[in-house]
């Protein structure tokens, strides 16, 4: 009697933490069976808004993993926190961007990563067009993806397509070429073309 006691005693010790800590509601979810329970009531204006606030939550959510893959500061650089942003699609065509900004001294890099954007079929188009690509910089690999570096007096930009889904800059003001390549080489380029 006793053992079953202690047995008993042990499961709701066990059990207890997990119905006190109930999980919180995916707020995606949430506003998605909001938007159904509103159609459903024929309420499409709300619908509609409540289907395009639940995909801005999307986006935020992809942005935020993003900005997860920007790299740390090289030794000797400092860096401001990531940050994503999600554009609406009356500017600039829409889309998400993360970046983060390094420095040492009075140089500067800044690491932009840009998806779901229709302008980024026409800039892929002209990476992939031989011509264009060769007037805009050198040919470079980079972790396996192929990079154009235009560097110059000091400051350059390397633009790195990835599974014509992504575009990556790295902008570098005031450093050499081998630290604007070492900043584009520590970017976790297939980490990026894995995202969903």
């Amino acid at each position: 009697m006793l053992k079953n006691s202690v047995r008993l005693l042990l499961c709701i010790f066990l059990l207890a933490p997990s119905f006190l800590m109930a999980e919180e509601p995916d707020p995606v979810i949430q506003i998605i069976e909001k938007a159904l329970e509103e159609y459903k009531n024929q309420d499409f204006t709300n619908a509609a808004s409540s289907l395009d606030y639940g995909s801005q939550l999307i986006r935020q959510k992809k942005g935020e993993a993003l900005s997860k893959l920007l790299p740390e500061p090289i030794a000797g650089w400092e860096a401001d926190e990531g940050k994503s942003q999600v554009t609406a699609a009356s500017l600039f065509g829409g889309g998400l961007t993360a970046e983060r900004t390094y420095r040492k001294e009075e140089a500067t890099v800044t690491i932009s990563i840009v998806t779901d954007s229709p302008l980024l079929q026409s800039m892929i188009m002209m990476f992939s067009n031989p011509i264009f690509a060769s007037t805009a910089g050198q040919f470079e690999l980079i972790n396996g993806y192929k990079g154009i570096v235009n560097y110059e007096n000091n400051s350059g930009k390397i633009n790195i397509v990835i599974n014509n889904r992504f575009v990556v800059t790295v902008d570098g003001q005031l450093l050499s070429r081998k630290e604007l390549l070492d900043y584009a080489r520590c970017i976790d380029l297939k980490g990026i073309a894995n995202l969903p």
